[in-house]
């Protein structure tokens, strides 16, 4: 599994990564601003775009979704809960950040829903979705091999915000206890955020001052 990282790039400096598979297929995970710079590296990598995962439906990771999707036919994947905000500029916060966005995110409402145990797979990749809510409530992780990738849920250092609509601090408090009981195939993984550096599970159950217990409970 080759995982390119794009450089963020924006006033919101989102991640982006592409995920090639042997075959030359690619995953996209989140569609921040810039089709352009995303496609022409899909194109580098000479690569077809086939699906874009998304980790949830705030404006800064979907700014680029419907240019991509409309271009690539990528095939677009959201959880339920937060499938709605890909037509809703308020729930997606484009009406919050208009000042900031080069334009709204434009609607998109041909996605897949994915609820929680769903399986996405591309050639021999398995993407396994994980609902994490709080940031939003249909926030999600994907479990790619050894690889998490954690949306705006969990940082190096650091945990998603809350404090927009439809974010609960309570249900993050719970999915980060399901992150830190995560158990799978492998000692360690991954973990590629939504934004900033990457990180691994472990060095984040260790060392994150909002794991091991350290969310106050409002």
């Amino acid at each position: 599994m080759k995982i390119i990282k794009i450089p963020p790039q924006g006033v919101f400096a989102v991640n982006c990564y592409i995920v090639v598979t042997e075959a030359k297929n690619a995953v996209m995970i989140d569609a921040p601003w810039g089709a352009e710079r995303l496609l022409a590296e899909v194109e580098k990598q000479g690569t077809k775009l086939k699906k874009i995962l998304l980790t949830h439906g705030h404006c800064d990771h979907i700014e680029s979704l419907a240019e991509i999707a409309e271009k690539t036919g990528a095939e677009v994947y959201i959880h339920t809960l937060d499938a709605p905000k890909l037509t809703d500029s308020y729930t997606n916060l484009s009406e919050f950040f208009a000042a900031y966005l080069d334009e709204s995110a434009k609607p998109y409402a041909k996605a897949h829903c994915v609820n929680d145990g769903d399986v996405i797979t591309q050639d021999e990749l398995s993407f396994t979705v994980l609902h994490t809510p709080g940031h939003t409530s249909g926030s999600v992780c994907y479990i790619a091999d050894d690889v998490i990738f954690s949306g705006d849920t969990l940082f190096k250092n650091s945990i998603g915000r809350t404090d927009m609509p439809d974010g609960n601090y309570k249900a993050l408090s719970e999915s980060l206890k399901k992150l830190e009981s995560f158990r799978g195939e492998h000692d360690d993984y991954r973990l590629l955020s939504g934004h900033g550096d990457d990180s691994t599970l472990n060095r984040e159950k260790s060392s994150n001052p909002f794991l091991n217990g350290n969310m106050y409970d409002f």
